[in-house]
C-alpha cells in the first residue's frame, strides 16, 4: 500500500506495534497524531484522544527529527519505527528527502541516539525486517 501526501510535513510512523500518522502545522506550530488503521477498502485515521496524543509525542519527538553526519554530508532524517531489540529500545530512520534510501538504525536511550555496535547492526536490520517487511517494502516501492 502507497501512502502519499502533497507536503513534507506528514509523517506515518510506527511506535508501540501501531501505525501512526504525524501532521506538523508549521504556521500554527502544532502537531495532530492520529492511528492509522487498515480497513477492507483503504486506511481508516481515527484520532486517539488528548492523553494518548500527549503520551506519544513525548516519547517520540525528542527524538524524531534529527541531523546525521554521513560520508556525504548532513542527512536530515525521520523516524520511521521503533521496536524493542534484546531489551532496548531501536528507532529506524530514514532520509527525509529521499524515503527509499537505505534504514539508518540507531538504540534510544533517554531521549538521544546511540550507536549501535557493528557487530549487532545487521541482526538489528534483520530484526526489523521480520517484524515489518511491508514498511520495507512501501519504502523501497515508492
Amino acid at each position: 500500500m502507497h501512502i502519499r501526501f502533497q507536503t513534507p510535513h506528514q509523517y506515518v510512523f510506527i511506535h508501540e506495534n501501531v501505525k501512526h500518522l504525524l501532521l506538523v502545522w508549521n504556521k500554527e506550530a502544532a502537531r495532530q497524531l492520529y492511528v492509522v488503521e487498515e480497513k477492507e477498502d483503504g486506511l481508516e485515521l481515527r484520532y486517539p484522544g488528548e492523553t494518548y496524543t500527549e503520551v506519544v509525542l513525548d516519547q517520540v519527538e525528542p527524538v524524531f527529527f534529527r541531523q546525521l553526519q554521513t560520508e556525504d554530508g548532513m542527512e536530515s532524517v525521520v523516524l520511521g519505527a521503533t521496536f524493542p531489540y534484546r531489551d532496548r529500545l531501536i528507532g529506524m530512520y530514514y532520509n527525509r528527502e529521499n524515503p527509499a534510501g537505505y534504514p539508518y538504525f540507531f538504540e534510544i536511550e533517554d531521549g538521544d541516539l546511540k550507536d549501535i555496535p557493528d557487530e549487532e547492526y545487521e541482526e538489528v536490520a534483520r530484526t526489523f525486517l521480520t517484524e515489518y517487511p511491508e514498511y520495507v517494502e512501501e519504502v523501497h516501492e515508492g
